[in-house]
């Protein structure tokens, strides 16, 4: 299960202006921008969160990975390890859509893809793996911790969370 605590890396990773924001501060911005912008900054977010759970995941499996200093990497997002040297890099894709990954596919086809679990099964293709981590999985994380219907339901996540169908 994802923690809020992950989501708030995230969010400071992404944002050099968050980077020692406190949560509350962090709250605060986001209660202040409106649905459109919301869209792209929860999008932004649930990639570097996929990113973080997907290091995680495979730390636990004893491979060693790493995401790049700069969250606009060129073309990948990680690096795979294997005694000490760079093997593989990866790109990855936190959506629910076969055709975005189609698109990054035929723009990038010298890279291999790791995408969420919901897509993965419309491949076949060894260039694109399954994270095991599911994309609602990611949304439902950001837009629980972002969310804060009880003080605002009229909040940007909240029109954002209708939109996309996050559970309210």
């Amino acid at each position: 299960m994802i923690t809020e605590l992950e989501v708030f890396d995230a969010v400071r990773r992404g944002y050099l202006e968050f980077e020692t924001a406190s949560n509350t501060e962090i709250l605060d911005y986001f209660s202040t921008i409106d649905a459109e912008s919301a869209a792209g900054h929860a999008s932004h977010i649930k990639g570097i969160l996929f990113e973080q759970e997907y290091v995680d995941l495979l730390a636990t499996q004893g491979v060693e990975a790493q995401m790049f200093e700069a969250t606009n990497h060129p073309v990948t997002d990680i690096a795979i390890f294997e005694d000490g040297d760079v093997v593989v890099e990866l790109q990855l894709k936190a959506t629910d859509s076969a055709s975005y990954i189609n698109s990054s596919i035929a723009e990038y086809p010298e890279v291999d893809f790791v995408v969420t679990s919901e897509v993965a099964s419309s491949f076949d293709s060894d260039m694109v793996m399954d994270s095991g981590i599911e994309n609602a999985a990611l949304e439902q994380a950001v837009g629980d911790t972002l969310l804060d219907e009880a003080v605002n339901p009229l909040s940007p996540f909240s029109v954002l969370g209708w939109l996309v169908g996050l559970p309210l």
